[in-house]
């Protein structure tokens, strides 16, 4: 495991680079540090470009916590949808990269998703996290933790 936050969050941008191209998306790296986002996506449905802000964290192997804001000695920025599309999260406790679209974290500053159901079974208001394993669907689309939010459902459901 990395120790430094910088080696974490390299560790974070290569693993979800990776696991972009597994899934036959295009990735390209911006120049310099002066951008909100870590990546460019080029997607393989149809060629959008979408930007991709990630992050690294450790889970306690029950929930994902996904971080919509970064922080540092000096600065606090909290993440909005007009400059970024989606929040990539490597977990390195499972492995795994989560892919949660703006529509959905835009105006939260931490999200959580589910590993394992919850002690007392609730299931509304309840975000999954075997839900945003892709970069899939469109950044608009019904929230399936059923908040009401509009948010992206993991398949297309437009009509043809």
């Amino acid at each position: 495991m990395p120790a430094k936050t910088t080696e974490k969050g390299e560790l974070g941008e290569a693993m979800v680079l990776a696991d972009l191209m597994r899934q036959g998306h295009e990735v390209a790296i911006p120049f310099g540090h002066n951008q909100p986002y870590d990546l460019i996506v080029t997607r393989k449905e149809d060629g959008r470009l979408e930007r991709v802000q990630v992050k690294y964290t450790e889970s306690d192997g029950k929930v994902v916590q996904v971080r919509v804001e970064s922080t540092s000695a000096w600065v606090r920025h909290k993440y909005h949808r007009g400059e970024v599309d989606w929040i990539a999260t490597y977990d390195a406790t499972t492995q795994l990269c989560f892919y949660v679209p703006s529509s959905i974290w835009d105006g939260h500053a931490r999200l959580s998703l589910r590993l394992v159901p919850t002690a007392n079974g609730q299931a509304k208001l309840v975000r999954h996290a075997s839900d945003f394993l892709e970069l899939a669907g469109s950044l608009e689309r019904i929230d399936p933790s059923g908040t009401g939010a509009n948010a992206y459902l993991p398949f297309d459901t437009t009509p043809e």
